[in-house]
């Protein structure tokens, strides 16, 4: 294929070449691909809005209009090189003031900007000065402005070039973008009001990237401060789903459609209930995703797949039939007119209903309606993180009950925990035990109770009276490793990820838990092992690669090491850490020239990195090696 701008040769999807792809990642209008057609209004006003009042006998009136100064002048004339700290400081300021203007919002949850032309420039002028700016005075720390900065680059992680230039090239500028969008965001301090957006924003970024585990660990970070966002509950279940907790996956997914549905919520359920091997159910949600949105071409894709996956040929060239219709132009018309003289579903009428409703006008006030069925409120109440309603609707519930409800005493007990309230947790569990000393999920929970509280010993011998009761309970056996692998109890952990396994022999979470406590027991073979079977589990989880590769470093398995770790940084390459471990692995092998561009690398992104420099000191014979 033919590079569109300069004619050269390029690789088969690629529309540009390399060297015409880095010229124009120069160019504003591409970095961020404007989106709206003509001047934008900010500027309009400036341009025409000033006026002049003159003085003295002159003649005509006594104002006259005339042309206001350009925010692009205005940012294009600051000299970023002769700046003091104190002007730096106010430029950032007026930084703010302009990308607001511009539209750049101060948060988003996701990376897309409506630009014009001129704001494309404005807001790649004001990027480049601040870029340069943090780099001269690392002191100076506006949260707004590295808010906006982190979705400014964000944005251009998605930009047209992104899509049009070589593979190789676009992977590694998508990556700059998305690690210099990091960069602004993890320098907010963890006490200023916008660091819980900082930390929401940064979790979706790295899910974006494909770092889950990191992911996982942001966003659950940020969803104590949005309990009830379910933004962050879909980016949960897909960091969980990528890391292979897909029951975990499922629960979260569960708790965003309690709140709303969705086309594209239901679909997510449907892979997550494929990956389980939950084919039937699987359907029913890609149908259920195809229902409430009959254009759905990727739930129609993914239904397709599924069907001939099962054997079930004939059904899937029906939908293979209908996805053709949904593609064509006109398709829901078509759609809308062949279901026009069946019959409307009670849910169809209410919907058409709700559609005619005027969108002004003040609404009747309805008479508040009985609970009909608490459990399923209070269920997606705690779904949403609404706690004190659910804790309201169960309390209300044991009341009727007289008191007595093993189902109810459950969920309140969850309520309360979740909620921080661990003493009222206690007690409400401790109340269906006294009455029923055999259920196993009121030991279960008894223990995550005591676990919360930093009373880990309890909490294994209520997760031991859980498995006595319930032998199958991998939940618990999980759980129980989990704890003994958090306080170093390796070969407990291990006994705990066996039992677990014993009964589910394709738990990934199970088969990584035991690789770590091996490891932790210096059994650094069987722990390999383990790893492999999580691997094979899950081949991409880069978890999992980079679990093996420190651990065969470790154990001087170099060539093994080195494997691991190219496999790892296929998927992650912006691991500074893992091109050092690497680099180590190739120069104990004899591969100096390969060790030092690992070295290199390892340095290119994270300058002080001391053991990469070291090593590139006993490469050159200026130090002892380790």
């Amino acid at each position: 294929m033919s590079c569109i701008r300069c004619g050269d040769i390029t690789e088969e999807s690629a529309y540009l070449c390399e060297v015409c792809a880095s010229t124009l990642f120069q160019d504003s209008l591409f970095l961020f691909s404007p989106s709206i057609i003509g001047e934008s209004i900010v500027e309009r006003l400036r341009h025409q809005a000033a006026a002049m009042l003159r003085l003295g006998p002159v003649s005509g009136g006594d104002f006259e209009r005339v042309e206001g100064q350009s925010f692009l002048d205005a940012i294009a004339a600051f000299n970023v090189k002769k700046a003091s700290e104190k002007e730096a400081e106010n430029y950032y300021k007026t930084a703010n003031f302009v990308l607001s203007q511009y539209g750049i919002p101060l948060y988003s949850d996701r990376p897309k900007l409506s630009l014009t032309a001129e704001g494309s420039r404005v807001v790649a002028d004001v990027a480049q000065k601040i870029n340069a700016l943090a780099a001269r005075y690392p002191a100076i720390v506006l949260s707004d402005v590295f808010l906006r900065m982190g979705l400014i680059y964000w944005s251009a992680s998605r930009g047209v070039l992104m899509r049009a230039g070589p593979v190789k090239w676009c992977r590694e500028k998508r990556r700059y973008t998305l690690l210099r969008s990091l960069e602004f965001l993890g320098k907010i301090p963890e006490n200023d009001d916008l660091y819980s957006l900082a930390l929401k924003m940064s979790g979706l970024i790295l899910l974006d990237a494909g770092a889950y585990a990191y992911a996982e660990e942001k966003l659950s970070k940020a969803r104590k401060s949005f309990p009830e966002d379910m933004v962050i509950v879909r980016a949960l279940a897909k960091a969980h789903y990528h890391m292979g907790n897909v029951e975990e996956a499922l629960s979260l997914i569960d708790l965003a459609l309690s709140t709303s549905e969705s086309a594209d919520v239901w679909h997510e359920k449907g892979e997550y209930l494929r990956k389980l091997e939950r084919q039937e159910e699987a359907i029913a949600a890609f149908e259920k995703a195809i229902s409430l949105d009959r254009n759905f071409v990727r739930a129609y894709k993914s239904l397709i797949h599924l069907l001939k996956e099962m054997g079930r040929t004939e059904e899937a060239e029906k939908k293979e039939a209908d996805l053709k219709l949904a593609m064509e132009p006109g398709a829901a018309a078509k759609l809308d007119e062949l279901l026009a003289t069946e019959t409307l579903a009670p849910a169809e009428e209410a919907l058409a209903r709700e559609r005619k409703k005027p969108l002004l006008g003040v609404p009747k006030k309805e008479k508040p309606k009985r609970i009909e069925d608490p459990i399923r409120e209070a269920n997606k109440a705690l779904s949403s993180g609404d706690f004190d309603t659910a804790i309201e609707i169960l309390k209300a519930r044991l009341t009727e009950m007289k008191g007595w409800d093993p189902a109810t005493l459950i969920l309140l007990t969850r309520a309360y925990l979740y909620n921080g309230q661990f003493d009222q947790a206690k007690r409400v569990v401790n109340q269906l035990l006294k009455k029923d000393k055999d259920s196993a999920a009121g030991w279960y929970w008894l223990a995550k109770i005591e676990d919360a509280m930093g009373r880990w010993g309890a909490a294994t011998q209520h997760l031991d009276r859980a498995t006595r009761l319930l032998p199958s309970f991998v939940d618990a056996f999980c759980e129980k490793g989990l704890i003994l692998l958090a306080n170093k109890r390796y070969k407990e952990a291990d006994e705990a990820f066996t039992e677990a396994l014993r009964y589910d022999t394709r738990n990934a979470r199970a088969w990584l838990g035991k690789a770590k406590a091996l490891a932790g027991m210096d059994r650094w073979g069987a722990a390999i092992q383990a790893a492999d079977r999580f691997i094979s589990l899950i081949p991409d989880s880069r978890e999992g690669w980079l679990f093996k590769a420190e651990l065969l470093l470790e154990k001087s398995r170099y060539q093994d090491a080195e494997r691991a770790y190219a496999r790892y940084l296929d998927m992650e390459p912006s691991d500074a850490k893992a091109w050092c471990g690497r680099g180590v692995a190739l120069q104990s092998m004899g591969l100096a020239d390969d060790a030092q561009k690992c070295f290199r690398k390892c340095l290119e992104l994270e300058p002080g990195n001391e053991r990469a420099n070291h090593w590139l000191k006993v490469i050159s014979g200026g130090g002892p090696a380790d």
